[in-house]
């Protein structure tokens, strides 16, 4: 896997799509994913634990987006900052963005994983 194809995978990952293929219904609920894609046969779960790489994806890019949050929030009210205001947007942060990047976080890490594996076997 090339680092144009890691560029592709990631793309299709943030569509919520194979990144192999590009095929969709990878998932079936928001926090349900087909055991393989339904178009190509991707084995998305390789052993037991594969998604605690996603998961740590997925609490970086929570956290970053707290730490962008409240340091926006606090200079744009400052110099008197807005207590209430950035506590509220920063729980906000934390409780929304974890959910919403769930299916992007798991389908990144099966991009990075296949391509920190690009000579191993693939399926």
């Amino acid at each position: 896997m090339t680092g144009i194809t890691l560029v592709a995978g990631s793309i299709r990952a943030l569509r919520r799509r194979c990144p192999r293929c590009g095929g969709g219904g990878v998932f079936r609920r928001w926090f349900q994913m087909s055991d393989t894609c339904p178009t190509c046969g991707l084995r998305f779960e390789r052993t037991e634990g594969y998604w605690t790489g996603s998961m740590a994806l997925n609490l970086v890019v929570t956290e970053v987006v707290f730490v962008v949050v409240l340091v926006v929030t606090i200079v744009t009210t400052s110099p008197d900052p807005n207590w209430g205001l950035v506590l509220g947007l920063s729980l906000a942060s934390n409780l929304l963005v974890p959910v919403a990047f769930f299916p992007a976080s798991r389908l990144l890490w099966v991009t990075v994983e296949r391509r920190m594996h690009a000579g191993g076997p693939v399926g």
